[in-house]
């Protein structure tokens, strides 16, 4: 009769804890909004202290900023000038609720602080995913978070971390391995790709017209020539002497013969003339043939690799490695993305690492088998 009732309270005690994971998981996702919607445009994650309204800048009281709710009653408008709030909102609160309760549904037998850090581990890369996927940016600093909560998480799960110990200061030492595996192979793999396969050329039978001009409102500039673009996000990065050469091309804002033209990220160089772009809203003009020279992975793969090993160990740094290859590939055939057009791999990445924390080992094995 006590053990019926033990394993009762036991069962109430799991579940309580689950809901409770899912509604700070919620709350995580509200805080994620800011630091998306902050970060990339520059601005503080405490500056403004307050929620404003994106659209007309008026502070959002707290009753008016609850996870999910608020966006239904106020059936997606801003309450302030009743312009429409993006979904994209609920369904990043949504994504961390579900994400939290599958934590806490899918690690039971951890301790409640051990799956909180894995939560958080799970929300910091959410948060890159997003911000890759619509920026093309990985802030350092946010991974840095990640992996510290991912180490910490490994001294309190170590099975994790090491799949073979339950000693806490090995889990915590695995998941050192782990993050300089992630970060120096996806290192590798970026100068590997920059040497091969960073150097783009474009060659047109007739000049062709070329466009430069800021994206919207965001801080990134593009170069448009006929069907190609070329953003300065992926080609001026932490490469050494980065620059896009246009060959017999012209100017209009310029007047001047046809010559080479070189951009670095802020001149425009002509000839021995430089022009700083900062005093031109867009140029414009045509060409024969474009030389770009560019990462084929960027240095933020290596942060979010880093953040994952925290946690996965280098096992799933390379199961992260493979399976995001894979998604990223059926990705780009489902888009139709064209070969040299620039596509964020974070986001796959990821996905994987997530898939790997649910049930990477046993889809490990389980294809070992079919091997065998």
């Amino acid at each position: 009769m006590t053990d019926g009732w033990t394993d009762l309270a036991q069962v109430d005690s799991a579940w309580w804890q689950v809901a409770l994971l899912a509604l700070v998981g919620a709350c995580v996702g509200s805080f994620l909004n800011v630091v998306l919607y902050r970060i990339p445009r520059g601005m503080g994650v405490n500056q403004p202290p307050r929620s404003f309204c994106p659209a007309c800048g008026t502070p959002i009281p707290w009753y008016l900023n609850l996870p999910i709710i608020s966006w239904l009653i106020l059936r997606g408008k801003s309450a302030c000038c009743r312009r429409p709030i993006s979904p994209r909102y609920p369904l990043i609160e949504s994504a961390c609720c579900l994400l939290f309760g599958s934590i806490g549904v899918s690690f039971s037998y951890e301790p409640l602080l051990a799956r909180l850090f894995i939560c958080l581990w799970a929300a910091g890369l959410l948060a890159m995913l997003v911000m890759d996927w619509e920026w093309m940016l990985v802030h350092s600093s946010i991974a840095c978070v990640c992996a510290g909560c991912g180490l910490v998480a490994s001294g309190l799960a170590p099975l994790l971390a090491s799949a073979g110990t339950l000693n806490p200061w090995e889990g915590v030492l695995w998941g050192c391995v782990g993050v300089l595996c992630g970060y120096i192979i996806f290192r590798c793999l970026a100068w590997i790709g920059r040497v091969f396969f960073g150097r783009r050329n474009l060659h047109f039978a007739k000049p062709t017209h070329w466009e430069l001009h800021q994206i919207g409102d965001d801080l990134d500039i593009e170069l448009t020539i006929g069907n190609h673009s070329l953003r300065w996000s992926t080609i001026f990065t932490e490469q050494r002497n980065p620059s896009i050469t246009l060959e017999h091309a012209t100017v209009d804002q310029i007047p001047g013969s046809a010559c080479r033209i070189q951009f670095s990220a802020s001149q425009i160089l002509i000839g021995n003339r430089a022009f700083s772009l900062e005093i031109y809203d867009s140029l414009s003009g045509s060409c024969s043939s474009v030389t770009a020279q560019r990462s084929a992975m960027g240095s933020g793969d290596a942060w979010i690799a880093m953040a994952i090993g925290s946690l996965c160990g280098w096992q799933g740094v390379v199961f992260s490695l493979v399976v995001g290859s894979l998604f990223g590939l059926a990705f780009a055939l489902g888009k139709r993305i064209s070969r040299g057009e620039p596509m964020p791999f974070g986001p796959s990445l990821i996905l994987a690492a997530l898939l790997w924390l649910f049930a990477g080992p046993e889809l490990v094995e389980w294809y070992a088998g079919l091997l065998m």
